[in-house]
């Protein structure tokens, strides 16, 4: 088990299983549990689900007590979290917690403030020099709780705060374990969810040095993991892969299959969106997906997809796809489908990646239909801030301002107004990650209100900010939405000049198909024409004035 070695730790243990006589359990009870405990986790981190099933019902058959089964109980739940099975995970979860005393109710805004006030009692260094948990059941008791929160955040967001909540609670109760770590780096995720971004970054520090203290090896993977999303929105996103590889090797390591997959997951996320060269994410998409397909990590594969899928969109023409779920990877599955009618975080993640391939492709129809559905997605209450979510407020306010332009609707433009907000806060937190974003949106919230000099000096303003801070792909789209509010505000000649900067970008990111889409586009609308002259992009940002002024004007 040390050596990572985990299809060859199962074969010694099934090995010493058959070995054991017919009344091994009333003879060498304890050594009997052990082996099946063991035996249980090395099947878990080989994928082999059924084995866990088996030797979870063997043990409850004639363990002597409740507590003797908690630890195999704990791994026959993650084995059907891994393979998706989240309803029967979170009512075993559930039963076991309720068995120890533990009730996940409550008023949430309750429970919250209670928290705050009990960690308000602490510094960072008294946290981190809180006595050690102890006792065998308590501990098991986090294990249970952290599982069963990872269920609710993919079944019903509303409640897995209240399961972090708890651990918090349960923590400074009972004492600091490596589970203690990954219940503040939850908290913090909660707290940067609910805005409050610098609070959440400051508990997922403590987290990660908690971890550190107690050499938590067997948490420090999903810590790492969920810590990065935090630290997204205030460190360069860029950097964030360093943190993801950490967290994939410890993960490796303890034998946490499904984490390590999580972290591969995660990792494919920030490369996309910090704008890595395509062919790049795509090949560390393609090990990510046959590696889970071989540990049977479900949960992740179809997490994993709809981006993959995204990828093979703007590169095009790729015939080179693994094999998952029986079929192309390139292609939608019923099983998918359906499994997305009861996850709604992956429903999530499905419908914003076809939205935002049909909005890089320029689909207007298609782009607003799923823009009225997915309205009522993103309403959905989530508790866990992810990098991807920024995407989806930045991506979402273009498409508002875009479909507010055509319809003359207020309802879109102020959609997109309310994104303008939000990403004006994450700015503040970090203007490497989202000076660009923020002033992309207020280019085109300017366009919508014909204040074409501001607009102007907001596009070049967001060119040059994607340039400095390495995001070529957010580079290349604002120079393409420039070339159309240059060629619909009647500057048709300037707007060539854009494009064709655009298509070199797309280019660099290895965006292939975007850039045929483009070249057919610039090909109807300008012919053979060549522009007139260089960009003059103007490295002065406008002062930003109350827009219902601007409109009243």
């Amino acid at each position: 088990m040390e050596m990572s070695d985990f299809k060859t730790a199962l074969s010694y243990l099934n090995h010493g299983i058959s070995f054991l006589r017919d009344r091994h359990w009333e003879d060498h009870y304890d050594l009997s549990l052990e082996l099946f405990e063991v035996a249980a986790k090395c099947a878990l981190s080989n994928g082999d689900h059924k084995r866990v099933s088996l030797l979870f019902e063997q043990v409850s058959e004639v363990a002597h007590s409740f507590e003797d089964k908690l630890e195999v109980t704990y791994t026959c739940i993650c084995s059907l979290l891994t393979s998706s099975c989240l309803g029967d995970a979170l009512t075993k979860g559930l039963y076991v917690l309720n068995e120890l005393g533990i009730v996940i109710s409550g008023d949430l805004e309750a429970l919250l403030m209670e928290t705050k006030s009990m960690l308000a009692e602490y510094s960072d260094e008294q946290l981190l020099s809180l006595p050690v948990m102890t006792d065998r059941t308590k501990l098991m008791a986090m294990k249970i709780l952290s599982r069963t929160q990872t269920c609710l955040l993919h079944t019903n967001p509303k409640s897995q705060p209240k399961a972090t909540l708890h651990m918090v609670q349960y923590s400074l109760r009972h004492g600091m374990s490596g589970l203690s770590s990954f219940a503040l780096v939850l908290y913090g995720s909660f707290l940067a969810c609910l805005g409050d971004i610098p609070a959440g970054y400051r508990y997922v520090k403590i987290a990660i040095r908690l971890a550190e203290k107690l050499n938590a090896r067997s948490s420090m993977c999903e810590v790492l993991t969920l810590g990065s999303q935090v630290m997204g929105y205030v460190e360069p996103l860029q950097s964030m892969n360093d943190v993801m590889v950490r967290s994939h090797e410890y993960g490796l390591a303890v034998g946490s299959i499904s984490n390590a997959m999580l972290s591969r997951g995660m990792n494919i996320v920030c490369a996309f969106w910090s704008g890595k060269q395509l062919s790049l994410v795509k090949s560390t998409v393609d090990d990510t997906l046959r590696l889970m397909a071989s540990h049977s990590t479900l949960v992740w594969i179809v997490q994993t997809l709809p981006l993959y899928r995204t990828v093979l969109a703007m590169i095009g023409n790729v015939d080179d796809v693994p094999i998952i779920l029986g079929s192309r990877s390139d292609i939608e599955t019923e099983k998918e489908r359906k499994m997305s009618e009861t996850n709604l975080h992956l429903l999530k993640v499905v419908h914003f990646n076809k939205l935002y391939v049909g909005f890089m492709f320029r689909r207007y129809d298609h782009v607003k239909q799923l823009a009225v559905a997915y309205d009522a997605i993103a309403s959905l209450p989530f508790s866990s801030i992810l990098i991807s979510h920024c995407m989806h407020v930045f991506y979402g306010g273009l498409i508002n301002f875009w479909i507010a332009r055509k319809t003359m609707d207020v309802t879109w433009f102020d959609r997109g107004e309310k994104a303008i907000e939000k990403m004006r806060s994450y700015a503040d937190c970090s203007s490497w990650n989202f000076q660009n974003k923020l002033l992309l949106l207020q280019a085109e919230q300017c366009f919508y209100l014909e204040d074409f000099e501001s607009a102007k000096r907001f596009y070049d303003a967001a060119i040059l900010s994607a340039q400095e801070h390495k995001f070529v792909h957010e580079e290349a789209l604002a120079c393409e939405l420039a070339g159309h509010f240059m060629l619909e505000s009647g500057e048709g000649r300037s707007s060539l000049s854009y494009f064709l900067l655009a298509l070199k970008k797309y280019r660099e990111w290895g965006a292939y198909a975007k850039e045929e889409s483009m070249k057919k586009y610039i090909k109807e609308q300008f012919g053979n024409s060549k522009p007139t002259s260089e960009i003059n992009i103007s490295p002065s940002i406008p002062t930003e004035q109350d827009p219902r002024k601007r409109r009243a004007s």
